[in-house]
């Protein structure tokens, strides 16, 4: 551990080196508690996690103090939002953060030490990429995390076929379900929900169908298309999902897209 990406810079390239980071293995927790006159006590409706806290020890390297220091003051403005941080010992994850509180330099080392506090206001921690499937031959380069053998692509060719996700995450995940192709009236099935498509879709058609808690969207090729559906959204549990399809002729490929999240 020496170096940390911030929003795709290697803060190595600005003569600054990594040299401590303070990650807590788990956020701290908030107690959801309501006060009932009369009874003693509370009422405990359960814990969640509050935000994580993140803070990196940077030293200062080479001659050039100041632009160095200058430079490492615009990598983390906070006008630039949360930054996608990434250290090069734990490549595979990304952790979604913001600067926030005060800059703390350590006299000691003539201020070549700084201390930077982050935090994450979603507290869980991300895999680098998502599980959309990419093709050889994008532009990509070997080792960036990316799925060129997906399991969360399916050919959908009879009714009735039935596909496996594996979230191997450890919380809950929110995916984006993409049906790219031709059927006719289409179900979606884990089990316990069935999203249901109604109507026909040719084979350049793209539903998309966003289960993100901020959006819980459905789409056609970038058109609302709520109507068509039943409001259906599927939650990934940590470990195998199967889902069942049925339609009249299809002819589809599924995906199921989304980041594995971790606790730490």
């Amino acid at each position: 551990m020496n170096d940390v990406s911030v929003n795709g810079v290697w803060l190595s390239t600005l003569n600054i080196l990594l040299v401590s980071r303070d990650l807590p293995p788990l956020p701290d927790t908030e107690e959801n508690t309501i006060k009932l006159a009369g009874r003693d006590g509370v009422k405990n409706f359960g814990s969640t996690y509050a935000a994580r806290p993140l803070g990196l020890g940077l030293f200062i390297m080479g001659d050039d103090y100041y632009g160095t220091v200058a430079n490492l003051a615009r990598v983390f403005d906070v006008k630039n939002g949360p930054a996608i941080v990434i250290f090069d010992d734990i490549p595979q994850k990304r952790f979604i953060a913001e600067y926030r509180g005060s800059m703390a330099f350590d006299t000691s080392t003539g201020n070549r030490k700084i201390d930077v506090p982050m935090k994450m206001d979603d507290s869980w921690i991300e895999s680098i990429q998502d599980t959309e499937l990419r093709e050889y031959g994008d532009g990509l380069s070997f080792g960036e995390g990316y799925f060129y053998i997906s399991d969360s692509s399916f050919p959908i060719t009879a009714s009735g076929q039935t596909f496996t996700v594996n979230n191997e995450g450890s919380t809950l995940a929110y995916p984006l379900i993409r049906i790219t192709g031709a059927f006719t009236n289409l179900s979606l099935s884990d089990g316990s929900q069935t999203l249901t498509i109604t109507g026909s879709a040719g084979a350049n058609d793209v539903f998309e169908l966003d289960s993100d808690l901020d959006k819980c969207s459905v789409r056609l090729n970038g058109v609302n298309a709520w109507s068509r559906s039943n409001g259906v959204f599927f939650v990934l549990e940590p470990g195998e999902t199967t889902f069942t399809v049925t339609a009249t002729s299809p002819n589809i490929t599924v995906e199921v897209i989304y980041r594995y999240q971790y606790l730490y």
